[in-house]
């Protein structure tokens, strides 16, 4: 029985959807699935449940933080997205592999000569494509170039291990490996569209994870003995204290990355493990949108204009990190900016500069 067919029994979708969701996937030459995900006709879920009971293979969930690095070298990062498979698990040398068409031949052949070169069985299991795409993710790491940086960074801290002044820590952090290391953590996430960056100690390593669409994922795991100087690092571009590691710091930095300038906000927090450091970033060309860029329509996008031609009243912008509250504010912000408007802004912190606002930032500790 056919995915559409079991479709039809359960009456998630008529016959006449079948038969045309059939018909337009083999005009465009595309997957009857893939198909029914554009045109929305069916969740995604349910769709692939339906194709799991037909080609009789597990349906896996899984996070994008029970990836190693490790078990993703056993898929190179070209294979993964051409084919669209990701590694899942390896246990006894046996890798249970993610695919979204494990139907496909070509990536059925592809995966037997991965798993002949890299000496290793597989067992294929079916996921989303949402799985998929958290999951490839993760090779978002520059994998090369960080591993080049981490070795010039550990021989540096080696070299100075045997002394624990301040001044050799200072020595550590102003090397190039160190400079390196960060440059390339940033560069990563701007470039991947990242709002926030969180570096933090865990058992018996650093790691590295980025925020997108609102959600967390491990992107790189470092030793251990890099710790104390990465977030030094940090510390020094944000003019934070590096020899104050007991109480949170905030600070803010601008860096150059891809001919743009982009403004990171600081947070240190101190952990049980260790020093935390989380850095929002903040792409001024990502963050002024206009209004109608919000993604409002319609009578929602009238009702925000009208509150915003009230003489008075409030506006409350609530929701999860990354859902877009700062941003809505500034858009705000923004339409109302003029020359013949004065406007002061209150705020904690002042994260977009915005020519014309006079934006003042808050100090709670000066009252």
């Amino acid at each position: 029985m056919s995915t559409l067919t079991r479709l039809v029994k359960q009456k998630v979708i008529t016959k006449e959807q079948a038969s045309e969701l059939e018909a337009a996937a083999q005009s465009a030459s595309v997957s009857v699935e893939e198909l029914a995900l554009q045109k929305n006709i069916v969740n995604e879920d349910i769709l692939f449940s339906a194709k799991a009971e037909e080609l009789k293979l597990p349906l896996r969930k899984v996070t994008a933080e029970s990836i190693s690095p490790e078990i993703l070298e056993l898929i190179p990062e070209d294979s993964a997205k051409y084919y669209r498979i990701v590694p899942l698990s390896l246990k006894n040398n046996k890798l249970e592999v993610g695919m979204v068409e494990p139907e496909n031949t070509q990536a059925q052949q592809a995966l037997k000569f991965l798993a002949r070169q890299g000496n290793f069985s597989y067992v294929p299991a079916l996921i989303t494509p949402s799985t998929f795409h958290k999951i490839f993710a993760q090779y978002r790491n520059t994998k090369t170039e960080t591993g080049k940086v981490l070795e010039e960074l550990e021989q540096e801290i080696k070299i100075e291990k045997p002394t624990t002044s301040g001044d050799a820590v200072q020595r550590v952090v102003e090397e190039a490996p160190v400079t390196k290391m960060v440059a390339v953590v940033l560069r990563t996430a701007v470039e991947g569209g990242a709002s926030d960056i969180h570096v933090e100690p865990v058992k018996d390593r650093l790691r590295v994870r980025f925020r997108s669409l609102g959600e967390l994922h491990s992107s790189l795991f470092l030793p251990a003995d890099v710790h104390q100087a990465i977030i030094a690092r940090i510390k020094i571009l944000a003019n934070l204290k590096i020899d104050e590691s007991r109480t949170p710091q905030d600070g803010r930095f601008s860096a150059t990355i891809d001919d743009k300038s982009v403004d990171f906000r600081v947070a240190t927090f101190p952990t049980a493990l260790g020093e935390k450091v989380a850095i929002r970033v903040l792409d001024p060309s990502k963050g002024l949108k206009g209004l109608e860029n919000l993604g409002l329509e319609g009578t929602n996008l009238t009702k925000v204009k009208d509150a915003l031609k009230k003489p008075f009243g409030l506006v409350l912008s609530t929701g999860p990190t990354g859902s877009g509250k700062t941003t809505t504010l500034y858009s705000m912000l923004s339409s109302l900016n003029g020359e013949g408007v004065n406007i002061v802004s209150l705020e904690d912190p002042i994260e977009y500069i915005i020519e014309g606002v006079n934006q003042s930032q808050i100090r709670p500790d000066l009252g």
